[in-house]
């Protein structure tokens, strides 16, 4: 126990106290011990979890929520660096090559990206990735809750194949009677 050796190596010294074991003051000693280390451990805890580079549960929970950027089964490390990167923007990130550092404060490095500055306008293909409905949906709120109003960002996740579209069940006559446009089959849900 580490709080008990450290209180006889302290009090043996002075000449003061007898340790024996087994004895009244042993156990005292021990006794305190017991919860001094137990509250230690909790303190180490609290330590581990309150940076970054070492926090592994709550610690990282809480800069997420802070900075919503929760992405739900990613490792430790790759939490860790989204984090980071999300801390790491400022006003220079909406720049032309901000938005590269932005995007990769997402934990996402497979994209391109096609400016139009004088319509205010970024298009973000994501399609090189094939993405689920939750993570395009938390992709394109991360992505209007970090760049400007006044910029608008067109998400891109055309990754649609022939095989999704035949999972639909319908057929080309259903669609085109319906007036499905590439976008509204993409968001359609499987059957």
């Amino acid at each position: 126990m580490k709080a008990y050796e450290s209180m006889t190596k302290k009090l043996i010294p002075t000449g003061l106290y007898r340790i024996s074991p087994g004895k009244a003051l042993s156990s005292e000693l021990l006794s305190y011990s017991c919860g001094i280390d137990s509250l230690d451990d909790d303190i180490d805890e609290v330590i581990k979890e309150a940076f970054i580079s070492t926090a592994e549960d709550l610690g990282l929970s809480v800069w997420e929520d802070i900075l919503g950027a929760v992405n739900s089964g990613e490792r430790t490390e790759k939490r860790r660096e989204i984090i980071k990167k999300r801390l790491m923007l400022s006003t220079k990130s909406f720049t032309a090559s901000g938005i590269n550092e932005v995007i990769g404060s997402l934990g996402i490095t497979d994209y391109t990206i096609e400016e139009n500055p004088s319509q205010f306008f970024v298009t973000v293909d994501f399609s090189r990735k094939k993405y689920s409905s939750v993570q395009k949906a938390w992709i394109q709120e991360q992505l209007n809750e970090l760049f400007p109003a006044h910029l608008e960002i067109c998400a891109i996740f055309g990754n649609i194949t022939w095989n999704d579209i035949e999972a639909l069940s319908l057929t080309a006559n259903q669609m085109d009677n319906a007036k499905y446009s590439w976008n509204d089959i993409d968001k359609m849900e499987k059957k």
